[in-house]
């Protein structure tokens, strides 16, 4: 039996699971001041020990009314807010006293995330993030909303975006890609694992910083006794760096399955619908119109094992932010020819002549920043310990390796249309680049390279700016004109 499909041009309020949200995030925005008063009470000195635990609860139900009214403010807008759809524009209200209403055009919006952890899932709700074209953050986000309404806001949104853009029939999607356990093992295995382990490195030091603010100069002292009592012999330390490799892969293994289990992608002719999630359940739109340059890459492992991670950049995304863009683990070749052929339908590669790089692209840096410091660094070191000098002078070689290697990977090929970059040292990273999604082009030149007829090429899109350097001059300014023509032909 079919569902009644939520009437959007009515306005819809919040999900009672949003007040749960709202209290625990009230919480634990406010664990480092409740764990440090109950340590103090717990610790601190007093002849009336009896009459310390109901002091405790009293300093506790305090501690909940202070806080409850410190966020008095969002359990306020819990009850005010209202989502809704009019004239073609998302619309969000919010206010008692001082009424605040957010309109979000819907040809703006470039995306719509649908995210479910454990509660989301067991109260049938998620939440809601809508991202657009003009902000690199989450325009609007609903922290519990029933998922059914979000089922039928996602869809009525794709679709008005589509009518808006193009009167084209709807097709039901096409399933592209899914995962299963073999290929989650084998993305665990070739993850970056240094990666991984400065996160924990990362992750202890904050902790440890938190174990400080509660219990000052104690924790460094109890730290560095626990330290000293530490036999640091060989089998010892190789018992360690055992133990941090098994860490290491076990938390490897951890961000892969948060990142990628359950993953299933779709495709219609609209765009695409991406759903994964391990412990929480999302579910992201990206419309095709959006997408403004695609990409894929593979460090030396997964280039060996024939994994590729895939990625469209969108417009107006903030690509420092993981929860902003999505990352697709491709492994088959088909499926890659597949997800380019929605961007590009004829790759480059497959017709036009190879480009590569002026050589001087190889040496340059290493005789402008490695040299001069590998002769410093040597002569300081050679008047304390000669033997030290061979440190540096590993560094000096392997930069200008990675520095050839670079210039020698670099390749790119273009027609009148598009551009189709290879790059990267020890792993590899492909960029295609449609010329009418291209905003503004820049030829930047050094003394160097107007000395040799060089040029950098830079083509600056909403989604990410691309390079070319040390080209041909010539070469710069025809590439530019042919963008320059592909904009003026398709104007957007």
């Amino acid at each position: 039996m079919s569902r009644i499909k939520t009437d959007w041009t009515q306005p819809q309020k919040l999900s009672l699971v949003a007040l749960l949200f709202i209290i625990l995030k009230t919480l634990r925005e406010s664990w480092v001041l409740i764990i440090y008063f109950i340590y103090r009470s717990f610790s601190k000195e007093d002849e009336m020990t009896e009459d310390r635990s109901p002091r405790l609860l009293y300093f506790l139900l305090i501690s909940a009314g202070i806080l409850i009214l410190f966020h008095i403010q969002k359990f306020i807008l819990f009850f005010k807010t209202r989502v809704y759809i009019a004239d073609n524009e998302l619309v969000e209200q919010t206010g008692i006293f001082t009424k605040k209403t957010k309109t979000i055009p819907i040809h703006k919006i470039q995306s719509v995330h649908l995210v479910q952890n454990y509660i989301h899932r067991f109260t049938n709700t998620c939440t809601l993030r809508i991202e657009t074209a003009g902000s690199e953050k989450t325009e609007l986000e609903i922290a519990a909303i029933n998922h059914h309404k979000a089922l039928d806001l996602q869809e009525l949104l794709q679709e008005k975006e589509a009518l808006s853009l193009a009167k084209s029939s709807i097709d039901k999607g096409i399933r592209l890609m899914g995962l299963s356990n073999k290929d989650l093992l084998k993305l665990a295995i070739s993850e970056n694992h240094l990666k991984t382990l400065s996160l924990i490195f990362a992750f202890s030091l904050s902790r440890l910083d938190d174990l400080r603010q509660f219990f000052g100069k104690k924790t460094d002292a109890i730290i560095d006794e626990q330290v000293n009592q530490i036999n640091f012999s060989a089998s010892n330390i190789a018992s360690l760096l055992t133990i941090g490799v098994i860490i290491t892969l076990a938390f490897s293994i951890i961000r892969v399955l948060l990142r990628y289990n359950d993953m299933e992608l779709t495709a219609n002719q609209k765009g695409f619908q991406v759903k994964w999630g391990f412990l929480q359940t999302q579910q992201k739109m990206m419309l095709q119109q959006k997408v403004q340059l695609i990409s894929w890459n593979s460090n030396w492992l997964r280039k060996i094992l024939g994994i590729r991670i895939f990625r469209f950049y969108m417009l107006g995304e903030n690509i420092l932010k993981d929860d902003q863009y999505i990352k697709l683990p491709v492994l088959q070749k088909q499926l890659l020819s597949q997800l380019g052929a929605y961007y590009q339908p004829v790759w480059p590669s497959l017709l036009e002549r190879q480009n590569r790089l002026h050589s001087s692209y190889a040496w340059r840096p290493t005789v402008l920043y490695i040299l001069p410091l590998f002769i410093v660094s040597s002569i300081a070191l050679y008047f304390w310990k000669p033997w030290v000098i061979a440190f540096p002078l590993m560094i000096l070689a392997y930069f200008s390796i990675a520095y050839k290697i670079r210039q020698s990977n670099f390749v790119f090929w273009f027609n009148e249309q598009t551009i189709q970059i290879q790059k990267g040292i020890w792993g590899e990273e492909m960029i295609l680049l449609n010329f009418n999604k291209v905003q503004h082009i820049a030829i930047e030149t050094s003394p160097y390279q107007r000395k040799k007829q060089l040029a950098t090429l830079v083509l600056h899109t909403a989604g990410l700016s691309v390079t070319i350097p040390y080209i041909p001059l010539t070469q710069a300014n025809f590439i530019a004109d042919y963008c320059l023509y592909t904009i003026e032909k398709n104007p957007s």
